[in-house]
């Protein structure tokens, strides 16, 4: 559940602001420089940090919007309640990054890597989460190449806390998230077809109309689940606990 926290401090001459506490999130502060001496930038929308490497090292809560940061090793960066709407993180390593009340909205995180990543509250809707693919110069879709075929890799999101996460309409193609835990979490219109939920809790997580055609689901929690007009594993509709 998101909340926040309003506090009053005085301030020089007497006077009363108002200021705004963020439960684990610090302010955006000055500008951050991330890498190492072969590449560097710094994060601020729209920046290019494509490849960059800065494990354990990024701390930043600000404004990062339809930022490149593809192919990046960001193990353990802290973007706690940072903005990457449309940001590209396809193939980036986040293992063990911290994504508390981020807004992800419409993020590429194809193929990239989460395992172990914290994301309670955040806001993943419509987020790419499923394999890379190939595309042309003008942006078509290519046939998946042999090294990748029959299936592709989605979004290693094993064991990652996934609490109250918004997933709506987010494309979880062939992801993993096995012992993810999805406690509470809208997954309303999601695409999770191929992936991998062994072991994962889904205490009371909405499936309305999700897409979980050949999904494995072995030894998951499914207490509470909501399904409605939901597509299972087998292909068949689930409408059991439409509200």
């Amino acid at each position: 559940m998101r909340f926040q926290l309003f506090a009053n401090v005085v301030a020089a001459g007497g006077l009363t602001a108002s200021v705004l506490l963020v439960p684990g999130v610090v302010s955006a502060g000055p500008p951050v420089e991330i890498g190492t001496k072969g590449k560097t930038c710094v994060l601020k929308a729209q920046t290019k940090c494509a490849g960059v490497v800065a494990k354990w090292t990024v701390e930043f809560h600000g404004n990062v919007k339809k930022a490149d940061l593809s192919n990046a090793k960001l193990h353990g960066a802290d973007f706690r309640g940072a903005n990457l709407t449309k940001a590209k993180l396809t193939k980036t390593n986040l293992k063990h990054a911290r994504f508390h009340e981020a807004t992800l909205k419409k993020a590429n995180l194809k193929s990239a890597n989460l395992k172990y990543a914290q994301l309670p509250g955040a806001n993943l809707k419509k987020a790419q989460l499923g394999p890379a693919t190939n595309t042309t110069a003008k942006g078509r879709q290519l046939r998946l190449t042999p090294s990748c075929a029959p299936k592709c890799k989605g979004a290693n999101l094993k064991s990652a806390n996934l609490t109250d996460a918004n997933l709506e309409r987010a494309n979880l193609t062939d992801a993993d998230l096995s012992g993810a835990d999805l406690w509470g979490a809208e997954l309303y219109y999601a695409n999770l077809t191929g992936a991998d939920l062994t072991d994962a809790d889904l205490l009371g997580t909405d499936l309305s109309h999700a897409n979980l055609t050949d999904a494995t689901m072995t030894g998951a929690n499914l207490n509470g689940v909501i399904y409605c007009k939901t597509t299972m594993p087998d292909g068949s509709t689930n409408s059991d606990t439409c509200p």
